[in-house]
């Protein structure tokens, strides 16, 4: 099945609320119509990648709309919203992976300028991390709202540039791996800090260290460098992508490297990572040569 068939337009749910009541009805229904043929479409597509398991293949592809072009982090609600924002704003784009449709947008403050690579849920809490460290709390807002918000500087910026944030609920840690770091940690190792949302000061920092040469595997990669980290909620292990080396890897808690391979698919510049509870990987692509997009595959643990 080739990617171009599978790629669509998004469905701008939002738009369909502006405009005079009966134009707007139109649109709803046309969206709502949209929407059940895409699920169906979804289904049918997962029905066959499920009867020849294997090498994973896309299974949707929806464009993105223009605001997340440069589409940065994605992470996934408990009740399977997808929410995705670009890296130059602080403004959010609430999706239905399954779909492609858009179902609100809202910014943090007043829509803040900044260096945003990733974000994530912690309960009813929602946080934002730049490249520098510093990590943006704050709540879901309803459609065109600015929210509050409070910052955290982790003060790790000196030490390592951060592209991705997941939250390890057993723990209430958020997991942050290193993109790149300086001289103060060693190149050989693949590390991934751990903050505690909650205990004392002392206590509230790990580190994680992995071998690079377990990383790598097999695949020939000078290094890793990841993009991004999400939490497959069936393993509660790591899976982290990397865009320099197109990679896909699975790493434990505990620091063992289960899984280190190139991504399925093709992907320009892989951004953003998330796992839906139904075993479904949703994979982001900045706009390159091609649209901005989400790509899903069936994810098999």
């Amino acid at each position: 099945m080739r990617a171009a068939r599978l790629l669509g337009l998004v469905l701008g749910a939002v738009a369909a609320a502006s405009g005079c009541r009966e134009s707007a009805q139109a649109s709803a229904a046309q969206i709502k119509a949209a929407e059940r043929e895409r699920e169906q479409l979804l289904e049918r597509r997962l029905a066959q990648a499920d009867s020849t398991p294997g090498k994973m293949t896309p299974v949707a592809m929806w464009s993105m709309p223009p605001e997340l072009q440069e589409i940065s982090g994605i992470a996934l609600t408990p009740d399977g919203r997808l929410f995705a924002h670009g890296d130059e704003l602080a403004r959010v784009t609430v999706l239905n992976p399954k779909t492609g449709v858009v179902l609100k947008k809202f910014t943090i403050g007043s829509g803040l300028a900044g260096d945003f690579e990733g974000i994530t849920f912690a309960g009813s809490d929602i946080y934002m991390i730049t490249s520098n460290g510093t990590l943006y709390q704050f709540r879901e807002g309803a459609n065109d709202a600015a929210v509050r918000y409070s910052t955290i500087d982790t003060r790790l910026g000196k030490e390592c540039e951060f592209e991705g944030v997941a939250f390890q609920r057993d723990s209430a840690w958020l997991v942050m791996p290193c993109k790149r770091t300086t001289k103060k940690l060693p190149r050989d190792q693949l590390v991934i800090y751990r903050w505690r949302l909650q205990g004392p000061d002392s206590a509230r920092l790990t580190m994680l260290s992995i071998p690079m040469s377990e990383a790598v595997g097999s695949n020939g990669w000078k290094g890793v460098h990841p993009s991004d980290i999400t939490i497959d909620p069936a393993t509660g292990n790591y899976v982290l992508i990397s865009s320099q080396e197109k990679a896909l890897i699975e790493i434990t808690p505990a620091g063992q490297v289960e899984r280190s391979e190139e991504l399925p698919g093709k992907h320009p510049q892989p951004e953003g990572v998330a796992i839906t509870s139904d075993n479904l990987l949703i994979v982001s692509d900045e706009a390159s040569n091609s649209p901005a997009s989400i790509t899903l595959y069936r994810w098999r643990p």
